[in-house]
């Protein structure tokens, strides 16, 4: 079987939900990506623009300052650890393609026919994410009749949007989106039935980490570490095929534990 994979989330951003202010400094970042290696991680995902709920857009100038520099710096520290760039906007796209990035992350849900054949062109990967509406608006666009059906079939048509620009299904990773346009039931019922996004064909990558619905009694992001963990598990007893999270050294354990579990005769 193959081994999933482990993400680590670099937020260069001031506003991120879960790092904030402190973060938002090359040498602090570049730290950050060291102890990501220590502890396990086999890819960084960078993200110079918040994309928790009501977060404010950036401009793609602005976005691109904050993310380049730190992805020609990865590149030249660590030419072996591919870099994911978090990204909607195909300017910024363009040019972390051109600074090394191999796969984009774009969570806007709606990647067209331009962001698909910039993949292509680069020969790189790309992350489709469910979900509706913006940051702004998501959290108000819940209503679904079949949510796991819904998602299933979004997936799908882009899946074969991006074949049609070129793409192979080895090139293309699903992620269901955990946290977008979806209640707390919305996620807890998508994390017990991950398994039907495998027909699809396409790797899966699962957001998890910190995330507010796994929040009991009004518990802050620091305090959700333990609860991730544990979804974490979960989406990998259901098919996740990357984990993209904060606490890299801990879910390496877990992933650890969960393969040799898989290998125990």
């Amino acid at each position: 079987m193959t081994k999933p994979l482990l993400m680590g989330i670099v937020n260069a951003t001031p506003d991120s939900f879960y790092d904030g202010n402190p973060q938002n400094n090359l040498q602090t970042l570049l730290a950050k990506c060291k102890d990501y290696l220590e502890g396990g991680a086999d890819i960084f995902d960078i993200g110079g623009e918040s994309t928790r709920p009501g977060g404010t857009p950036v401009p793609a100038e602005e976005e691109k300052s904050r993310v380049l520099p730190l992805i020609r710096a990865v590149r030249q520290a660590w030419p072996q650890i591919p870099v994911s760039l978090d990204t909607v906007k195909i300017p910024v796209a363009e040019e972390g393609l051109k600074a090394g990035v191999s796969i984009i992350n774009d969570v806007s849900g709606t990647p067209d026919t331009e962001m698909f054949k910039l993949v292509q062109r680069f020969n790189a990967q790309i992350v489709v994410m469910h979900t509706r509406g913006t940051p702004q608006t998501m959290q108000t666009l819940t209503d679904y009749k079949d949510l796991l059906g819904e998602i299933k079939e979004f997936l799908a048509q882009k899946i074969a949007q991006a074949q049609s620009c070129g793409l192979t299904k080895e090139q293309i990773i699903i992620d269901p989106g955990f946290g977008f346009a979806k209640t707390r039931g919305q996620n807890y019922e998508l994390l017990k039935h991950l398994d039907v996004f495998k027909t699809l064909g396409v790797r899966m990558l699962i957001g998890l980490s910190r995330k507010t619905f796994l929040s009991q009694k009004r518990e802050g992001a620091p305090k959700r570490k333990a609860q991730t963990l544990a979804a974490n598990l979960v989406a990998l007893q259901h098919g996740a095929d990357i984990l993209r999270v904060h606490d890299v050294k801990e879910t390496r354990k877990i992933m650890n534990f969960y393969q040799e579990l898989q290998e125990a005769k």
